[in-house]
């Protein structure tokens, strides 16, 4: 079970939302859309249906039937029971593909009138759905009649990813799929919140951030501050040194992406266009005692590195606190994964949850 205090407003997240209180755990960013979709189900299986508001009352869901799919009035689609592993694709791509005029003449609540959902069922099962812009959710334990019924879901088109359900389902998550067991579950309903990333000044606004910081506590004592690869110039004596120590610091987090380049660093932390790499001590369980005798267990963290790089999506669901002295501090995501970072460079532990936090608001407040 999720612990609430992780819970952080970012990019594929989880909240738990309590119906009979409406109330939610969380940060809900102002700038998330609630999506037209409610995932529901009963022993009969899964329906997808549409919310409307103001003049739109059908056709927003365009659905291809399939042999598990099918449409049973207007935008009410049942998913059967039996498609299992072959995902429901619901492809929101041109939800959000809308002007700045079309939100303001519709109160902001539908991007575009006229754009529809697609909704359908490959032809083709491939064996991991982890795509750009994709989030994957595997729902399971939804019937009592049926042992083991599972449903997989892949929302195409989004950057950011909010599953809202009843706060007593069992989560958990990695990168961008998260398995949803309702069981025990009484409210039978997903609701789907998302949104897009407008990050087209990513490259500005990072060095401006890390030049905040380093103006703030910089010492002529310890220059060891945040470099600034747009500053890297061949006048500068270090130039060829960052150059070299940013492309080993690409090739440690394995960033293949073509796409993306660095941006800063500050010693083994990376920051580039599409997130950040940070150098962490892994999580191991602490059993037994001296002589044989078990002790209560504990958290201790393994000496050797990884090297371990958070996508912008990862990246805000992240939670940052002081650990032990003034120079650890622990990470946690959503589903309880713990990381120790040693901050062993110029800032201490209190200054960098400082950045990475401002740098999280940041980054969360540019969604469409």
């Amino acid at each position: 079970m999720l612990k609430a205090s992780t819970f952080l407003a970012a990019i594929l997240t989880v909240f738990v939302h309590s119906f009979s209180a409406f109330g939610q755990v969380g940060i809900s960013n102002p700038h998330l859309r609630d999506l037209p979709i409610v995932i529901s189900w009963d022993d009969q299986g899964i329906r997808i249906t549409s919310k409307t508001q103001g003049a739109r009352t059908a056709n927003l869901i365009n659905i291809r039937p399939s042999q598990f799919l099918e449409q049973i009035g207007n935008d009410l689609v049942q998913v059967s029971i039996g498609a299992e592993e072959t995902p429901v694709i619901i492809d929101v791509s041109d939800f959000f593909k809308a002007t700045a005029a079309t939100l303001a003449d519709n109160n902001g609540y539908y991007p575009n009138m006229r754009s529809q959902i697609d909704i359908y069922m490959p032809k083709l099962v491939l064996a991991d759905y982890n795509e750009p812009n994709s989030f994957v959710i595997d729902l399971i334990n939804f019937s009592d009649k049926t042992n083991n019924s599972h449903q997989s879901f892949l929302i195409k088109g989004l950057d950011v990813f909010y599953v809202v359900t009843d706060n007593c389902a069992e989560l958990s998550g990695v990168q961008n799929r998260v398995t949803i067991d309702v069981k025990k579950c009484g409210v039978q309903h997903l609701m789907l919140k998302g949104g897009l990333l407008a990050l087209d000044d990513v490259e500005k606004r990072i060095p401006d951030l890390c030049r905040k910081y380093n103006d703030r506590y910089f010492s002529q004592d310890e220059p060891d501050a945040f470099v600034c690869l747009e500053e890297c110039r061949e006048e500068d004596p270090n130039a060829m040194k960052n150059l070299r120590h940013s492309r080993d610091l690409v090739t440690k987090y394995n960033i293949t992406d073509f796409e993306d380049e660095p941006i800063s660093f500050l010693g083994n932390l990376l920051l580039t266009k599409k997130g950040v790499g940070l150098n962490l001590k892994m999580e191991v369980e602490e059993v037994a005692g001296a002589k044989g005798r078990k002790k209560e267990r504990g958290r201790a963290y393994e000496a050797y590195d990884e090297f371990r790089f958070f996508p912008w999506y990862e990246f805000i669901n992240l939670s940052f606190s002081k650990y032990l002295d003034d120079k650890r501090l622990m990470i946690e995501d959503p589903y309880n994964n713990s990381y120790v970072f040693n901050s062993d460079v110029y800032f201490s532990n209190v200054e960098l949850i400082q950045f990475f936090n401002e740098l999280r608001a940041l980054i969360s407040s540019q969604l469409n």
